[in-house]
C-alpha cells in the first residue's frame, strides 16, 4: 500500500504553472492584457517564485514545464514535478523511497495565501476548473521548500514541499 496519495498528472502547454487561491483563480488572465499575467509569471527565474496578488500571493513554478502532480500523506503536501523517468511506475517507486531528512533544500520561500483551497494550472491559460489540480492547505502562511530528488541516473524529480510557517505577519 502506498504511503502517498498521488493526484492525476497535469501537463503544461508551455508553463509556467501557477498555484493560486481558488476564489481568485478566475482573475488570472493568462496571455490577455499588457503586461499579461503569463509574462509576469515568466519573470520568475527560480524553480519556485512568488508573485504578489490582489488578496494573496501566487506561487509560480518556473523552470521547465514538467508534468506535475500533488502528493499528500498525513500532514505532508507536495507538488511533484517529473523531470525524467522511464515510466510513471518508476516515479511512484522513487516516491515511496523518499526520505525528506536526507534531502538538501535548493530553494525556500514564504507565501501568504488568500485561501486554504488552492488550484494549480498552466499559467499561459486562464483558469479552467476542469484542467487543474486542487490542494488543501493547513495554514494560509506557508513555507515552500524545493528539493531535487534523484536516486538513479535516469529518474529525477523536483519536489516542492508546502508546510505551515511557524510565524506569520503581525497584521
Amino acid at each position: 500500500m502506498s504511503r502517498l496519495k498521488i493526484s492525476p498528472w497535469l501537463s503544461s502547454s508551455g508553463g509556467p504553472l501557477v498555484v493560486i487561491g481558488e476564489g481568485l483563480a478566475g482573475m488570472w488572465r493568462g496571455l490577455d492584457g499588457h503586461p499579461s499575467d503569463y509574462h509576469r509569471a515568466c519573470q520568475i527565474d527560480d524553480h519556485a517564485g512568488r508573485l504578489e496578488g490582489v488578496d494573496g500571493d501566487i506561487l509560480v513554478l518556473g523552470d521547465e514545464p514538467s508534468d506535475t502532480a500533488i502528493a499528500t500523506a498525513d500532514n505532508a503536501l507536495l507538488i511533484i514535478r517529473w523531470i525524467c523517468a522511464p515510466s510513471e511506475a518508476e516515479v511512484l517507486a522513487q516516491l515511496e523511497r523518499l526520505e525528506f531528512g536526507s534531502l538538501t533544500p535548493i530553494e525556500r520561500l514564504s507565501i501568504d495565501w488568500s485561501s486554504d483551497a488552492l488550484v494549480l494550472f498552466d499559467g499561459v491559460d486562464g483558469f479552467d476548473p476542469q484542467v487543474c489540480l486542487r490542494l488543501q492547505l493547513l495554514s494560509l502562511y506557508s513555507e515552500v521548500t524545493t528539493f531535487r530528488y534523484q536516486l538513479t541516473p535516469d529518474t529525477a524529480l523536483l519536489i516542492h514541499q508546502i508546510e505551515p510557517r511557524q510565524w506569520a505577519h503581525p497584521y
